[in-house]
């Protein structure tokens, strides 16, 4: 018997993700370039442990996306996750932090309200660490709807999916393109091809996983693919930014225009 319930959510979910790509878009032009930032969601220690020397000793930093209530848990998927000492090793090295909602709740099966507390709880876990510029939200699942959407839209933050693809002009900063790195995607494969694209066309590519071990959860990966990926990031010739650092270029790129307007 078909089991009506999933099938409901299913159709839900599509509905969304159409109209979240359709409406209440943040349209913002992209620097000229070519760009990569490297993410981590959630995260697992292991993501500091292997993937943050890798990048770092490509003299590159990534975006950390914290979900404040995972911090010094095990997790049946991950395992071990972040700590307090992670935070402040990754902020000595010049790391970039995103924000989840703190116990990273579906944004479509809460309330505004209840979002807004979520993101505040995690800013404040945040700056407790000496952590201040946060620029960024990821949607956690990557789920959202219109209502979510608007209102995170308020926070004056990137927001960025879970859809693959490579963000070009003009880009939508409230629902930002992103490639995991899971197995249902293909692995590195997808990242991969959109890098190689990058090398035709101007754009940023966003590219994020989660784990990175010998055994990694569906949503992660292993050091060999990963050390691969940066490889091809470095073949890319693509500059490696993080997303607060686009944010950023973005933001002063836009503020001479909206002078010229107000004047």
């Amino acid at each position: 018997m078909t089991d009506l319930g999933y099938f409901s959510e299913k159709i839900g979910s599509a509905i969304d993700r159409v109209l979240c790509e359709t409406f209440e878009k943040r349209e913002e032009k992209l620097p000229s370039g070519r760009y990569v930032s490297l993410c981590f969601d959630d995260f697992p220690k292991s993501a500091v442990d292997t993937a943050a020397p890798m990048i770092e000793a490509e003299g590159w930093r990534a975006t950390w996306y914290v979900a404040g209530g995972f911090m010094g848990t095990d997790q049946p998927h991950y395992g071990t996750m972040f700590d307090a000492a992670d935070l402040i090793r990754l902020v000595e090295a010049g790391h970039d932090f995103g924000c989840h909602t703190f116990d990273h709740v579906d944004c479509r099966q809460v309330s505004a309200e209840e979002i807004d507390a979520q993101c505040r709880q995690n800013l404040e876990l945040l700056a407790a660490h000496g952590i201040g510029d946060v620029n960024s939200f990821a949607y956690p699942f990557g789920a959202a709807n219109l209502t979510s959407k608007k209102n995170l839209s308020n926070a004056n933050m990137a927001l960025r999916g879970v859809k693959p693809g490579i963000n070009s002009s003009p880009i939508d900063l409230n629902m930002l393109k992103a490639t995991g790195l899971q197995h249902d995607n293909g692995g590195i494969a997808r990242a991969r091809q959109d890098l190689k694209t990058l090398k035709q066309s101007e754009g940023w590519v966003i590219i994020f996983t989660h784990d990175v071990s010998a055994a990694p959860s569906p949503w992660g990966v292993t050091p060999e693919d990963y050390r691969e990926l940066l490889s091809a990031v470095e073949e890319s010739g693509a500059e490696v930014v993080t997303v607060g650092e686009m944010v950023a270029r973005i933001g002063a790129l836009a503020a001479p225009v909206q002078r010229s307007r107000a004047a």
